[in-house]
């Protein structure tokens, strides 16, 4: 019994391990946070950007900072470079939801399609 008792509290540790992430509607949303952004101003590694569409009640500026490992395609998931992006343009970013809170906020894209 002992041996049915401590197989079945670990069967329960790992499902509930494995059920954490962040659900989003009843579905788990694997890609990260999203945000609709049209684009303000385009540095050296960095995008600013006026939220149009944000969870989480984002509105306003955001700086999004890209790196190495941003994803940055087309409406047809084709990968473009980020040059190919101008102020104007409207983008979709995912990102981990972490922000950094300074004014305007910053984010991580992991990444950017231009819609």
């Amino acid at each position: 019994m002992k041996k049915f008792l401590f197989a079945a509290s670990i069967l329960l540790i790992i499902l509930t391990i494995a059920s954490c992430g962040d659900v989003q509607g009843g579905t788990q949303n694997v890609d990260g946070v999203k945000m609709v952004a049209r684009i303000t101003d385009m540095s050296d590694g960095s995008i600013m950007v006026e939220v149009i569409e944000g969870e989480y009640g984002a509105s306003g500026p955001y700086g999004v900072r890209v790196n190495t490992d941003t994803i940055v395609c087309n409406n047809n998931a084709e990968k473009i470079s980020l040059s190919s992006l101008s102020v104007g343009d409207v983008i979709e970013i995912t990102y981990s939801g972490q922000v950094m809170l300074s004014y305007p906020p910053q984010i991580v894209a992991k990444k950017i399609k231009l819609n």
